[in-house]
């Protein structure tokens, strides 16, 4: 049948309102599909990410969500020169284009020092021991200094800066350590006596970042 046959004999409102919707639905219905997707998958539209890096926290998320996205904090370490709570990192950086609702993940700054137990290394160990046990734990060494009348090596104290250290108290990991060793001479025997200890690994020690 070809179209001047199927439309011989059809009239009326209904039949030509039918003829309507049809090519309405056939032109409509690809045409809406089209940028609906578009729509939902917000095809070329870019926010400009704010920089919050030296912000706030909070007033750092403020600023994201009104922006349009989405906020989540991945991680935090120390900064001394930076204010407790602040931002010290963002991904993606400020001034990238992204789309509406990307996740924008910020580094933040800890609100006080990471401090880690102090371990029983004075009058317990060699120098050797105890620069490898401080090391485990993260802690900086300034040079040994040595004192005299003490056998060679053996650890009679620690100080961060001018303060004494003793075991067990908390620690800040941020300054560095001086070890205090002995200048003196001692043989293999006397060395054996005085610290016989193993050395031990950070999973002995309790750490408090």
């Amino acid at each position: 049948m070809n179209i001047k046959a199927y439309f011989t004999g059809k009239s009326g409102m209904v039949f030509w309102l039918n003829i309507v919707l049809m090519g309405v639905v056939l032109v409509g219905v690809p045409l809406g599909a089209f940028y609906g997707l578009d729509q939902f998958t917000r095809h070329g539209e870019k926010i400009e990410v704010p920089n919050v890096v030296g912000s706030s926290a909070s007033h750092a998320s403020e600023q994201l969500e009104e922006a349009g996205l989405r906020v989540e904090i991945a991680d935090s370490m120390y900064n001394t020169r930076m204010a407790p709570g602040a931002v010290i990192e963002q991904t993606p950086k400020g001034g990238n284009l992204v789309k509406s609702g990307r996740i924008v993940y910020l580094t933040i700054n800890l609100k006080g020092e990471p401090m880690v137990k102090f371990p029983d290394i004075v009058h317990n160990s060699s120098l050797r021991e105890a620069e490898a046990q401080l090391k485990v734990l993260g802690f900086s060494l300034t040079p040994c200094e040595r004192v005299e009348g003490q056998p060679r090596d053996f650890v009679v104290g620690v100080r961060q800066g001018t303060r004494d250290l003793h075991t067990g108290e908390m620690v800040s990991r941020d300054r560095a350590l001086t070890i205090l060793a002995g200048a003196g001479v001692i043989d293999s025997l006397e060395m054996d006596t005085l610290y016989d200890v193993e050395p031990e690994s950070a999973a002995d020690f309790d750490m408090d970042f």
